[in-house]
């Protein structure tokens, strides 16, 4: 695949790929931008054809998007506020004193820190958050270690990588990308996006052989695709 470039289109500046794929993939991400991979015979203008032909279906994705995201929590590092870890709601209860720990247990996350202040405490369970997901993201990548090399594709392994507009990311070299604010998901996400992830390291693109592939890992991947987006646990 090449190195991405900058385009203007119909819908505005889009992110254009060449590959060796067959057909022009749109997709539009959770920031409302624009990513084309077109095969690498296509030309410009019939790219930019394309994009014409699907503006109602890519402004009625931005919508959805805009939508999804108006509801999207902000989230308070206070007594009471409630956070969310594999997709069950904890109430945070704070208190002042030393060593500075984050614990969980039963329906309360326990956050003991010298400095009460929103930022500190944010700061501690940023630090617990990252050291649950490379808990639970590394046994579940590692579970798919058999079926990789059973195709001969490269050993799944895993590293957390914050992403504004991605859940996660392929490497060729078996790498999965996560971000770490998905450990917040319900599990079922988790691991479709995962799956997800998997597939292309057996289809790079989003062609009719990935898609086909994820239906088959993951039947009702569209349903825990909507829950993901929709922010719900």
């Amino acid at each position: 695949m090449t190195s991405p470039i900058e385009i203007e289109t119909s819908a505005g500046l889009a992110t254009l790929k060449h590959s060796n794929r067959k057909t022009l993939a749109l997709s539009v991400l959770p920031d409302g931008s624009l990513e084309l991979v077109a095969p690498r015979t296509v030309s410009l203008s019939a790219i930019l054809a394309k994009v014409e032909k699907r503006r109602n279906w890519i402004n009625a994705q931005r919508r959805a998007f805009n939508e999804m995201n108006a509801f999207r929590p902000v989230h308070r590092y206070v007594n009471g506020a409630t956070h969310r870890y594999l997709g069950r709601q904890y109430r945070l209860k704070i208190t002042k004193g030393m060593p500075a720990t984050v614990t969980l247990r039963g329906a309360y996350l326990h956050v003991r820190t010298l400095e009460p202040s929103e930022t500190a405490i944010g700061q501690a369970l940023q630090v617990w958050y990252r050291r649950h997901a490379q808990e639970q993201f590394g046994k579940r990548v590692s579970a798919w270690t058999e079926w990789c090399k059973n195709r001969r594709l490269p050993k799944p392994h895993f590293r957390l990588r914050s992403m504004h507009k991605r859940w996660g990311s392929a490497a060729p070299d078996g790498t999965i990308y996560l971000n770490p604010e998905l450990i917040r998901a319900p599990s079922a996400c988790v691991d479709y996006v995962i799956a997800h992830e998997i597939c292309h390291l057996k289809h790079p693109d989003h062609g009719r052989q990935f898609w086909g592939l994820l239906q088959q890992l993951v039947p009702n991947w569209k349903l825990l695709k909507a829950r993901l987006e929709r922010g719900e646990g």
